[in-house]
């Protein structure tokens, strides 16, 4: 049987104190591994996962649109051990169309979901590479990266980016054992998607293969594989976990 065991690894989940980043950061400390949680909130929660995990991970503040604070957060918790693993999952997401998004509301999800996240990654990466032990990096993304979501301009703007980021990030150091790849959710229960209301949840269902809504830990799962030694030979995928959304919708 495979098991997956990151005991010795050190690493960092950004947006990691709730939804989507906070199961990633139990299935990589149930998987043996240290992980600190960055957020902007002073004080995380409880993360959900058994005792055992919940005490090998910790929590630091960060606000990763401050491209100067995030280099120092980063080079403090690298230390002198170093990192191995980075997951990105901060983000944004407010409805606009293209006509109703205005200059406040593109800026915000510009702030976090570019700025944000490549300051993050790219201090991550730093991190990594320092440590001269290889490491891998994911980012989360969306559905929203490869197709239109009406009503979310700017969103989906941002989730593009991550897609080709990633390829690039992996062709810049995949040489050096450095594994970027990211993580497609589709439509997924976490307080960002409490936007929407149960009626409309119950109507994009419908049009999901699968008939539901990922939950935060099935797309953790995802994460868990590509941080693992089980993808070393994975280099700038973006791994759709969709329902089989993207494969195609009733007609």
């Amino acid at each position: 049987m495979i098991t997956i065991d990151l005991r010795g690894k050190i690493a960092a989940v950004v947006g990691g104190t709730s939804g989507i980043g906070r199961a990633a950061a139990c299935r990589l400390a149930e998987a043996g591994a240290r992980v600190v949680t960055l957020s902007r909130r002073a004080v995380a929660p409880d993360p959900g996962c058994s005792p055992e995990a919940a005490e090998r991970i910790t929590h630091r503040r960060l606000n990763i649109t401050d491209s100067a604070e995030t280099a120092e957060v980063f080079a403090e918790l690298a230390g002198t051990e170093g990192l191995d693993l980075a997951v990105h999952s901060a983000g944004v997401l407010a409805p606009g169309a293209t006509l109703d998004t205005d200059d406040e509301l593109w800026r915000r999800h510009m702030a976090t979901n570019a700025d944000g996240l490549f300051f993050s990654a790219r201090e991550s990466l730093r991190q990594i590479r320092a440590s001269g032990r290889g490491g891998k990096v994911v980012i989360v993304g969306s559905v929203s990266g490869q197709v239109g979501n009406p009503g979310f301009a700017a969103y989906c703007a941002t989730k593009g980016l991550v897609v080709n980021l990633t390829r690039q990030m992996a062709l810049d150091y995949a040489a050096e054992g450095i594994n970027v790849n990211s993580v497609l959710p589709g439509f997924t229960d976490t307080e960002m998607t409490a936007i929407y209301d149960s009626a409309t949840k119950e109507e994009i269902a419908a049009t999901i293969p699968a008939k539901a809504w990922a939950t935060p830990e099935q797309i953790a799962n995802a994460v868990l594989f590509l941080c693992s030694p089980l993808a070393d030979y994975v280099h700038g995928a973006n791994l759709a976990v969709d329902g089989g959304y993207l494969a195609g919708r009733p007609a």
